[in-house]
């Protein structure tokens, strides 16, 4: 489908256009951090060999922002003394270190909130010598954003260190804000759309995923036993907040439902959304996560015929899911490439690399929050009959951690750009701050997801299974500490 470019995207390619006449290295788009005086948390795109801030065309990202957002609050969740707080790792990380993470984490909220609300952007562009709004907040940044909910339900678990308040409440708005945004601005024509009016593949995926968000919210403030949580908040509070009635929300679900429907391919086993069963693992792995923002809204709000609908779309998901899990093509020991296609053979790898931030997020997707892997009282109750999907959603886990310990991090410990999908070799050692974020997120979020990894309080006589959960804390506080460095 042919759409014009955002600005975003007519800045990147002229800039890759210029490299290649030019014969310049891809990172000549990188350049040093300048001088020019903001408030608050400067996140870049990527660290140099020393550690210093780079940023990609003269810009800040909010797509950075949330990335680093979501590694340092799945970090300090796990910086309990139940997890890597536990005695037999680190009690010292329990207090002071887990305080520090969650004012680390205020501070980049602050300014990605500030990155969203003003003149609609998502990207501070240097002009002269002050960083000014750039380019619109498009529907990819809005997914990556969403799950940000992460942190704001999570309050409880500073409720002794002084910040359960400020962690629950000070990101309501960003939070509302986003959900607002994707009902009245990218919702139509049974799909999402992005700014520049494309609707395709990834459109539809990331409008989804950012959904999700929304569907976990109006379900948490349902559930049996919310008057102390969000339950304690009237109707019209929630819906005045969020921009949308439920039986809007469940009126949508029931639009998108009905494109799916139209584009499954059971031969393939996968969605055709005009792009013939291949996905980037971005795509792919928020159109995942969206189905479970989908079905949940149906089981849970719907009318009782639109459970047959619900459930269909939970197995396509699964499907969809175990397939990827089981291809030897697209999954190596040393990591996942970064597309792949669908196939009624199989699942087949679409690139010759792995790049840790696609790969990173996508086992989030798959993992993290309000998960498929997550079911409470109140709402569906599909994993039930279906135990091979958490069986391979942890044997991929368990891959990919592994992979990070032998082959995609350098020997201090921080995460590597890109592999070769071939033989696992460095293609790109640079340190891109977005696959720092991303790899802490869902590392924290999933190393119990398998039976490689455990907390230490399970650790036991298993010195294997200690010497490698210890290894994994072990990345996951050297890309932190990375990362806080950037943070004053």
């Amino acid at each position: 489908m042919l759409h014009s470019l955002s600005r975003r995207g007519a800045r990147v390619a002229l800039g890759i256009c210029a490299a290649a006449l030019l014969g310049l290295p891809a990172q000549a788009n990188y350049e040093p951090m300048p001088d020019a005086e903001r408030p608050g948390a400067q996140i870049p795109a990527q660290l140099d060999a020393d550690g210093a801030p780079l940023v990609y065309l003269q810009a800040l990202h909010h797509t950075d922002y949330s990335a680093v957002m979501h590694g340092l609050a799945s970090v300090g969740r796990i910086m309990r003394d139940s997890e890597m707080g536990h005695e037999a790792y680190d009690p010292e990380l329990a207090g002071h270190p887990m305080r520090g993470q969650g004012e680390a984490w205020l501070a980049v909220m602050r300014e990605a909130s500030a990155m969203l609300m003003v003149d609609q952007s998502g990207d501070l562009v240097l002009e002269g010598d002050e960083w000014v709004a750039g380019d619109p907040f498009d529907i990819r940044d809005l997914a990556h954003a969403s799950f940000s909910y992460h942190m704001h339900h999570s309050g409880g678990r500073w409720g002794d260190l002084g910040l359960e308040d400020a962690l629950t409440f000070d990101g309501a708005p960003y939070l509302s804000a986003m959900t607002r945004r994707l009902i009245s601005e990218h919702y139509g024509e049974r799909s999402f759309a992005d700014i520049d009016g494309t609707r395709d593949a990834a459109s539809l995926a990331h409008g989804l995923d950012a959904m999700h968000a929304l569907a976990y919210s109006f379900v948490r403030w349902d559930k049996p036993g919310g008057s102390g949580d969000m339950g304690a908040l009237s109707r019209e509070h929630m819906e005045t907040v969020h921009g949308v009635t439920i039986e809007r929300m469940v009126q949508v679900a029931e639009e998108l439902t009905g494109t799916l429907d139209e584009a499954w391919d059971a031969e393939i086993g996968a969605y055709n959304l005009g792009n013939d069963g291949a996905y980037t693992l971005d795509t792919l792995g928020s159109l995942l996560r969206g189905h479970k923002g989908l079905y949940e809204i149906l089981v849970v709000f719907g009318e009782e015929h639109q459970g047959d609908d619900a459930q269909q779309l939970f197995d396509r998901m699964a499907m969809m899911t175990e397939a990827l899990a089981a291809s030897d093509s697209a999954i190596r020991d040393w990591g996942l490439a970064d597309s792949v296609v669908y196939t009624a053979d199989g699942v087949e790898a679409g690139s010759e690399r792995v790049d840790t931030e696609a790969q990173w997020r996508f086992l989030n997707n798959l993992t993290g929050g309000f998960s498929m892997l997550r079911e409470r009282d109140g709402t569906s109750a599909f994993l039930e009959n279906r135990p091979d999907l958490p069986a391979a959603v942890g044997s991929l886990s368990d891959r990919m951690l592994h992979a990070a310990i032998a082959y995609q991090t350098d020997e201090e410990g921080l995460m590597l750009r890109r592999l070769s999908l071939e033989d696992g070799t460095v293609t790109d050692d640079r340190h891109q701050v977005a696959a720092m974020g991303w790899f802490l997120t869902a590392a924290g979020n999933s190393y119990r997801a398998g039976s490689q990894f455990e907390r230490p309080g399970d650790w036991g006589d298993d010195d294997d299974l200690a010497e490698r959960s210890a290894a994994l804390y072990d990345l996951i506080l050297a890309n932190n500490a990375r990362l806080l460095t950037l943070i004053d």
